[in-house]
């Protein structure tokens, strides 16, 4: 296996073959073609990181064992944290639902916190040892599913919800996971990953110094090609998908394993029309019980009722907060309904071969990556008021059936855009070779 230098990368999105530049501070390089960034050039990356990375992990530890609010009626008082709301969805009989919301507000936002600060300390011995890309990929991993910001949000909806059935008194934890969601959103602007790739040690051996001078022949290779066909697989290049790294495989159907941080390389994604498919078709059957069985099945002395979506959004509306009504409907009705549509259009122009309006495409793409999170908002909405919520004989709040089709929804949909890729926008028969759109 062949490989470049660190200024000639492939577009992850669109598979361009491009010279990234020298950046100055606070510079970055797009896409030539979509538009994606491929570099950026941060100011003292790796220190700025490690003091927000530091500071998260202390306020995520505060955020975790201090109460994120209280309820109080009639003489009665309770409280939740973050696990709290979990045990009480566990006890409820929605195991499922209590595991994801677990994985999405603690482990993950924990995972991606500590493997940060060992990245970071680590990267002060040089060569970087090779096991910190391990670690390094696992935290970028495990970023999408750091739903902290979303469960802030499902916060403040479930204040909203039972602001008239009780008092609700905010507590520490709720400073803490406000305060978090500054800090995290500090350490993905402040953080360059390419600093780390370009010194740490290769899995295969090689230090970071003999790798940068193994193939210098390969740069004038690329510059010889039209720049019309300068994509990666017209020149049985692969790009890794974690570091970057460009390489041409000895045998591209079976290209092997990055060099650099040891991720399996592929052209494509294996089997990504057929898996995104499935996901999708799997999301549309567990949207339409989602939206029609109840997701909070609410009990006082005077009345009992079942609550779905669409009830909880009148709810919000009739009480005044129409501006968080129009935030659930758009989170939890409009966002996961509008993901499949895309989705699904997305595959079938693939399919087709559509060679139009590939930029447009890539953004929508870009869009529903983006946007997929925020589906996991009225998860968070009940399982916290059915934590609070427990003031029997006066009243109590239990997890409706629709909540488990509704997180499998979520789940569904988050990885159906996982699995599409990008590139295959990009790949035609019909393509016109000098053609960017």
């Amino acid at each position: 296996m062949t490989f470049f230098s660190e200024n000639i990368a492939a577009c992850p999105d669109c598979d361009l073959l491009q010279s990234i530049p020298v950046l100055p501070f606070g510079g970055m390089a797009h896409c030539l073609r979509c538009g994606h960034t491929m570099a950026a050039s941060k100011s003292d990356s790796l220190n700025r990181t490690l003091a927000f990375t530091v500071a998260a992990a202390i306020v995520l530890i505060i955020a975790n064992i201090t109460p994120l609010m209280g309820l109080s009626a009639v003489g009665r008082h309770s409280s939740t944290t973050i696990l709290g709301g979990v045990l009480k969805m566990w006890q409820q009989g929605q195991e499922i639902t209590a595991t994801l919301v677990a994985f999405c507000a603690v482990v993950a936002p924990t995972i991606h916190i500590v493997f940060m600060l060992t990245v970071l300390i680590a990267v002060r011995k040089s060569p970087i040892p090779a096991w910190v890309g391990a670690l390094l990929r696992a935290s970028e991993f495990s970023k999408p599913w750091v739903m902290v910001e979303v469960m802030m949000l499902g916060i403040l909806v479930a204040l909203v919800k039972i602001a008239d059935l009780a008092t609700v008194i905010p507590g520490i934890g709720m400073f803490a996971v406000f305060a978090l969601i500054i800090l995290i959103a500090a350490m993905t602007v402040s953080f360059d990953p390419r600093e780390i790739w370009t010194r740490i040690q290769w899995v295969d051996g090689k230090t970071p110094q003999a790798a940068e001078t193994a193939n210098p022949e390969q740069q004038e290779t690329v510059s010889k090609d039209a720049p019309g066909v300068m994509t990666g697989i017209k020149q049985g290049l692969v790009s890794c998908e974690a570091c970057g790294l460009l390489a041409r495989p000895a045998n591209v159907d079976d290209p092997g394993y990055c060099p650099r941080c040891g991720k399996a390389l592929v052209l494509r994604r294996h089997d990504a029309i057929q898996r995104t498919w499935a996901l999708l078709i799997a999301a549309a059957i567990c949207y339409i019980p989602a939206n029609l069985m109840p997701v909070m099945n609410t009990t006082t002395r005077t009345y009992a009722e079942k609550d779905t979506i669409m009830n909880g959004v009148i709810l919000l509306y009739t009480s005044g907060s129409w501006q968080l009504a129009l935030i659930v409907l758009v989170a939890s009705v409009i966002i996961p309904l509008a993901k499949i549509i895309t989705l699904a259009y997305l595959l079938m122009t693939v399919q087709f071969r559509k060679a139009g309006n590939r930029r447009e495409r890539v953004r929508l793409y870009r869009l529903v990556e983006i946007i997929g999170r925020w589906s996991m908002l009225d998860i968070f909405v009940v399982t916290f008021v059915v934590a609070l919520v427990q003031l029997q004989p006066l009243m109590s709040v239990e997890p409706g059936a629709g909540v488990l089709f509704f997180a499998a929804v979520v789940v569904l949909t988050m990885l159906a855009a996982k699995h599409f890729d990008p590139r295959l926008i990009w790949d035609s028969d019909t393509d016109k070779e000098n053609n960017h759109d």
